[in-house]
């Protein structure tokens, strides 16, 4: 459905609601996929959403709510507003690690009763996912796994798979089989092209490659992630701390995770938090929003305080003011530039918080080539600006030292977050920037005041 036409169903569904004609709208709604109601949800208000839902299917409209995930201030409008038989019935058509972070999202007090309405067999699946951090591999996993025994030959093996799915009730996909021992742990894979293709009569541990790459059970999803590219894993088999097999990660939950954090790391870089882009309450957008501006704020009145501290410098040198924006914006700039390629850097594992003195030792570089260029060009600027040869070095080695400053804070807070269990992503953005704006003001007015100011005859110039 293009952006056009998914406006027009939006405005159509609108209509037919408003004018009651729900037979319509609901054969309307059955040419649609979930995918596509979802989208069109998003640009309902809320009683116009929940009367759509009514027109679903129970099945259709699990899938509708399992795509409304990503907009969870939107999804829990909706939870809000359904009794715990309704929900009940939409969990019943999730997937396991779905249905999990689905009730996740509830308050205490209606997910309790929601699985009081589950079949015991499902109540006690949830529970068991609903222990995991939701962020961890094994908030993540569905327990929908297909295990063999090492001492199955073929035949047996592929019984046994038959058996599995078939008490599932439902077929999942699965393109790797997963070899465990008489104790349920983990000890190696078979891909189901190996196992079809291969003798009947071999046994699963002859045929098995033992090279398993697993993630524990309280691996952070962020890691989980990463694991996946480097080994280049579309399933991530998940263990538990006696290492038994006791669930799968999937490449639609990778994705997921994927851009989970990829949008995290921008709202932290932007300053916008948490906040998602379907987010309709402004209260919500103030509170997601105003502590970074608030950071701006006291970053901005602490640098109006150093300022002020050189009332006397000011008023004798007006012409340092001309360049106090400059530096602030350079120094931002650079600050920003280094934390960005250290924070993808910790997020991909291309640089490691070992790594500390050789990404300083590099950046130090880079921000004094680039700040050495910047400085020069500076000094040219101020001699144009005030005639004065002094003014214009002295600047120019003020702005030098200020670059090397910010590329210093920009390529270690970073390293230093990671290190104490904290998103490096939090040192990008407003922070940097005002933390090098501070800084970076206080060190350009102490130079080029202490320098200019100086009695005759005692600069070299």
């Amino acid at each position: 459905m293009s952006k056009a036409y998914d406006t027009q169903f939006h405005k159509l569904v609108k209509r037919l609601i408003n004018s009651q004609r729900p037979q319509v709208l609901k054969k309307l709604l059955e040419t649609l996929n979930p995918v596509e109601i979802a989208n069109i949800l998003l640009q309902l208000k809320l009683k116009h959403q929940l009367v759509a839902l009514e027109m679903l299917d129970r099945e259709t409209a699990s899938e509708v709510l399992t795509n409304l995930r990503d907009s969870s201030t939107i999804l829990e409008s909706l939870v809000e507003q359904m009794s715990p038989e309704q929900l009940s019935g939409f969990v019943g058509e999730m997937q396991e690690d779905d249905a999990a972070d689905f009730v996740s999202m509830m308050e205490e007090e209606q997910a309790d009763a929601l699985l009081e309405t589950l079949p015991e067999k499902n109540r006690e699946t949830l529970t068991n996912l609903l222990q995991f951090d939701e962020e961890t591999a094994g908030g993540l996993m569905t327990p929908y796994v297909v295990s063999i025994h090492k001492d199955q030959n073929v035949v047996q093996a592929i019984h046994e798979i038959q058996r599995y799915v078939k008490k599932q009730g439902q077929f999942q996909m699965f393109y790797t089989a997963y070899v465990v021992d008489e104790y349920q742990h983990l000890i190696g894979t078979v891909s189901v092209t190996e196992l079809l293709m291969a003798d009947k009569r071999m046994l699963i541990q002859n045929l098995m490659n033992p090279e398993v790459v697993a993630v524990d059970q309280d691996l952070d999803q962020e890691e989980v992630l990463l694991l996946a590219k480097q080994y280049d894993l579309v399933v991530v088999p998940v263990i538990d701390k006696h290492l038994r097999l006791i669930g799968r990660i999937t490449i639609d939950d990778l994705v997921d995770v994927m851009e989970e954090e990829h949008h995290e790391d921008i709202g932290h870089f932007a300053g916008t938090g948490d906040e998602e882009v379907t987010e309709t309450s402004v209260f919500r957008t103030s509170r997601d929003r105003l502590p970074w501006l608030l950071i701006g704020l006291i970053g901005g009145f602490i640098s109006a305080l150093v300022m002020s501290t050189y009332e006397n410098s000011l008023i004798e040198l007006p012409e340092v003011t001309f360049f106090i924006p400059l530096v602030a914006a350079l120094a931002g700039s650079i600050g920003i530039q280094s934390s960005s390629i250290v924070v993808r850097g910790l997020a991909t594992g291309a640089i490691q918080t070992s790594d500390l003195f050789v990404r300083l030792t590099k950046e130090l570089r880079v921000g004094f080539l680039n700040g050495f260029i910047c400085a020069v060009l500076l000094v040219g600027m101020t001699w144009y600006l005030s005639g004065d040869l002094n003014m214009a070095v002295t600047n120019g080695g003020a702005l030098l030292i200020v670059v090397c400053f910010a590329a210093l804070v920009g390529s270690t807070i970073p390293i230093f977050m990671k290190r104490m269990n904290f998103d490096p992503a939090l040192a990008t953005g407003p922070f940097i920037t005002t933390a090098n704006d501070i800084v970076g003001i206080a060190i350009y007015l102490g130079i080029t005041f202490n320098l200019n100011l100086l009695p005759a005859g005692m600069l070299p110039l």
